[in-house]
């Protein structure tokens, strides 16, 4: 076997170990935040202090008091179901420091409730209550969750 050939080969077993190391190392995916899928939600209510926003799917058009609203705003709006729990934890008794014992945003998917909290102020999460568990997830819906009535409506013309 020639030099040439042999530093070839070792050279591709390095690297076959080297890829499979990093193969092993990825982290497993991070679980959502919940089980219920956006194809699955027919109604949305956003309550912020004594505001309701409610939403609901008529025949395959979603609608605010009768008038039609923004699909596509609504469409990025349905993916927190799914957006990833980056951090959890079981709810303690007192919400305070997470900013949970009285939630800015209430977030109704369907039936389902997600309490708005605080953001973690060392990595910029926001804090999400979900079924007794505290979640920690990107804070990349804030906006639409604080976004005024007209944001949501489709504009005639549009």
């Amino acid at each position: 076997m020639s030099h040439k050939l042999r530093v070839n080969l070792i050279l591709m077993v390095i690297i076959s170990l080297l890829a499979l190391l990093v193969w092993q190392s990825q982290p497993e995916s991070m679980p959502p935040l919940s089980k219920l899928f956006p194809a699955e939600i027919h109604s949305i209510t956003i309550r912020t202090g004594t505001n309701n926003l409610i939403m609901g799917l008529e025949q395959d058009q979603w609608m605010i008091d009768g008038q039609p609203a923004l699909a596509s705003r609504i469409e990025q709006l349905l993916t927190i179901s799914q957006t990833a729990s980056l951090n959890r934890f079981p709810a303690p008794p007192d919400l305070t420091p997470f900013g949970l014992e009285n939630p800015a945003i209430v977030l109704l998917l369907n039936q389902e409730r997600f309490s708005f909290g605080d953001i973690d102020p060392l990595n910029g999460w926001r804090y999400v209550l979900h079924n007794g568990v505290v979640h920690l997830i990107g804070n990349g819906y804030h906006h639409h969750l604080t976004a005024p009535l007209e944001a949501w409506l489709e504009q005639p013309g549009a």
